[in-house]
């Protein structure tokens, strides 16, 4: 008898939009996200064996865009979700997009959790910064689901 398993991973981009007091440091705007069905296609050497490790989205799943007047720090987390505790989520960024402004930092893989940390710095208005996600964890100890979360990206004013 044939046995499947199946598991979906989605992950959503998600803008938050920070209000600093008393005024408003600037606007972020998220656009795409990645979602990866894993399937017995994905076992390393077929039938008994493991899944990889890790699974990748496009280097342009999310686009970013920042519409800012000065400096800014963009922050990433994620929610709780229906997400596995074996399971990590990484975020880089994988262009410096376009703009009048220019952005630093976060181009290594960085795992997101449910604490808000920085992603990356900039400055002035940028548009197509590329983000990529990574996903860790994945064997076939990980009970077959759908697991999804969400991530919110936070722009705070310099």
């Amino acid at each position: 008898m044939k046995t499947s398993r199946k598991m979906r991973l989605w992950v959503a981009a998600l803008v938050c939009l920070f209000t600093p007091f008393p005024a408003l440091a600037g606007d972020i705007y998220a656009t795409g996200g990645w979602t990866r069905t894993i399937d017995a296609s994905d076992l390393t050497a077929g039938a008994g064996s493991d899944l990889a490790a890790s699974y990748e989205s496009a280097s342009d799943a999310t686009d970013l865009e920042t519409s800012v007047a000065g400096n800014y720090r963009v922050d990433v987390r994620r929610n709780v979700g229906s997400w596995d505790g074996a399971l990590s989520l990484y975020v880089k960024r994988t262009s410096d997009g376009t703009g009048s402004g220019s952005v630093s930092g976060g181009t290594a893989y960085q795992e997101v959790t449910i604490t808000s940390q920085e992603f990356f710095t900039g400055s002035l208005s940028r548009t197509d910064v590329h983000v990529q996600y990574q996903v860790d964890g994945l064997s076939i100890d990980v009970d077959p689901d759908t697991y999804a979360t969400m991530v919110s990206y936070t722009i705070t004013d310099l």
